[in-house]
Order: C-alpha cells, then structure tokens, then sequence
C-alpha cells in the first residue's frame, strides 16, 4: 500500500469525541458507586466515635461512684436541696476531673455557691456567654468538649437554646435526677433492677433540620427554667422538638402542654434507625428507634407503663424487661 502522508510526517491516533464521552460516564459512574460507600465508611466511624464518648462518660460516673460511694447529683440548686434552681450546677460537671478536665474543674470552683457563674459585670449580656469577657469564669463555659460532642452531629459549639453556653449531646437519665429534690444521693444500691436494665445516659443531640433538637449544655443542668440536661420515656426517641429559639431569651420556646414536658426531654440521635444508651454498668448499646415504646405522648415513665423502653428509664420498678 502506498504511504500517501507527505514525508516526515506520521499519522497520529487520539480519542474520538464519542469515546472521550463514553470514559467520563464511566468515571461518573464509579464516583457515584464509591461516594455512598466512602460515606457510609465516615458515618461508621463518627458513629464509632460517638459510641466511645458515651463509654467515658460511662466510667466517668462510675470512677466518681468510687470515690463518693454515690453518682453525682444531677443538678444542685437551691441552698437546702429542694426545688430547682436557673443556673443550678449539673451532674456534667462534676465527672470533669474523670474525663481529663481537672483544670477546667478548678477553674470553675465547680459546687461553690448555688449557681453557675452570671455576674453582670463579667457579661453585656446576662442570657448569652458570648457576650462574656475574656479571662472571666463565664468565658470557661463556652469552651467546647469533645468528649461531650456527637461528631455526626451538625450542631454547634455553643447551643442557642441554652444561652450559648458550651453545647452537650449527651443527658442524663432523668431517674437519676429527681426534679424536688436535686441533691438526692443515688448509688448503684438504688438499682434493685439492675445495672444492666437500666438507662443511665442517652444521646440528646443539637441539630437543626426536619428532626429539629435543642441538644444540652455541660455548663448547667436548668438554664431555661426547666431541666436541660436530662432525657426521659415520655414518648418514642428520636421524635423531633416541638418549639422554638427565643432570640430575647436565648432559650427554647415550647408549644404548649404536655408536649413541652415531653420533647425537651427526648433522646434524640443524629444516627439512622436508633441511638446510643450507656447503661448503668457502663456498657454503650445501639437501641433501634423500633423498641417497644408506649404510643401515648406523654404518657410518662411511671411502673404501670408496661413497654421496654419507659421500662429502661425506671431503675427500682422491678419489671422485667426482656431483650431490646
């Protein structure tokens, strides 16, 4: 065959505009089937994450029930124990020595006085910590704690519905802290049902979105007037908030009753199909939002609710309660 190129040149071959489409498909393609997986793979981890948080503060309480003989008081308030009090010091910062936060802990002189610190000289503005100036014991309570912080979830450093003070995702069971009378003793004694049937911290995170949640705070157990730092049976976990941010305040403006009592106090999880409960032995399990669970909202956790899940928040109801 004769060479009709002119001398010195070579044919040359390259991609058509059509195989040059077909490769970037493929390459979409692939993309697409890989990014859920890698994904999933980052949710796993923060999921594992998360999981180990709610493990320390786990042996948190229990490290301090060694050296007290009793879990901490889940929030103190008013001078003789009764009642609640804005501001009172909750259970969160008592366990700080036992999740390496000894400095914060003395820095704050945590249980000195019947409140957090508020001093209107320290702050332009008494219900928002970020006005706090610099230096001050009320600039401490918005320091972030990771410890203290679901990593899947979108929420803040600082939780607008608590003041902006330091945001929690993690609260206490609400039997541990009874509402008149915040200085009662509660030990491992008190737990006729056993430490592995009951609930002693639930997740509660801080997210915005179609499951809107309020979260909590470290720095105070009833900042808004009513306990914060607590979780509680009163409906199904992961039901979302129903209210509002009160910009005047920066607290949560609740819609009405019983559901103000109710969804303030949810467990509420960042994680698909359920959430984390550290049990009172200690152990982290991974509950399905599909538990047992009275459908009445609102119904309360009292010893005539026969459903696993209000069961888990009773410690002394001497129910069985069965696999969940």
């Amino acid at each position: 065959m004769l060479n009709l190129l002119p001398q010195g040149l070579r044919a040359r071959r390259a991609f058509t505009l059509i195989e040059l489409l077909v490769v970037i498909a493929i390459i979409a393609i692939l993309i697409a089937l890989l990014l859920p997986a890698v994904q999933q793979a980052r949710e796993a981890a923060r999921r594992t994450q998360c999981k180990n948080n709610m493990k320390q503060l786990g042996l948190a309480m229990h490290n301090y029930h060694d050296v007290y003989k009793c879990f901490p008081i889940g929030s103190s308030g008013s001078p003789n124990g009764i009642g609640t009090q804005p501001l009172g010091w909750p259970w969160s910062m008592r366990i700080l020595p036992y999740i390496e936060q000894q400095a914060l802990f003395n820095q704050l002189n945590v249980g000195v006085g019947i409140t957090i610190p508020n001093s209107a000289t320290n702050m332009t503005n008494q219900n928002d910590y970020r006005t706090a100036a610099a230096g001050t014991p009320e600039a401490l309570l918005v320091t972030p704690i990771a410890a203290f912080m679901c990593p899947s979830s979108s929420g803040p450093n600082l939780n607008k519905y608590q003041r902006y003070l330091g945001t929690m995702q993690y609260a206490l069971n609400a039997a541990f802290s009874n509402s008149s009378a915040p200085h009662r003793i509660f030990t491992i004694g008190d737990i006729p049902d056993g430490t592995s049937n009951t609930l002693m911290l639930g997740e509660k995170s801080l997210f915005e979105g179609a499951r809107l949640a309020i979260g909590t705070t470290w720095a105070t157990g009833i900042g808004c007037g009513n306990r914060i730092h607590i979780v509680a049976g009163q409906c199904r976990m992961n039901v979302p908030f129903d209210g509002t941010h009160n910009a005047t305040t920066n607290c949560y403006a609740e819609n009405g009753t019983p559901v103000n009592l109710v969804t303030r106090a949810n467990v509420i999880s960042p994680h698909v199909g359920g959430a984390h409960l550290a049990m009172a032995d200690g152990a982290v399990r991974f509950v399905s939002e599909n538990i047992d669970c009275s459908p009445i909202l609102g119904s309360g956790s009292g010893s005539d609710i026969g459903y696993t899940w209000q069961r888990l928040f009773l410690p002394d109801d001497r129910q069985p309660v069965g696999e969940f």
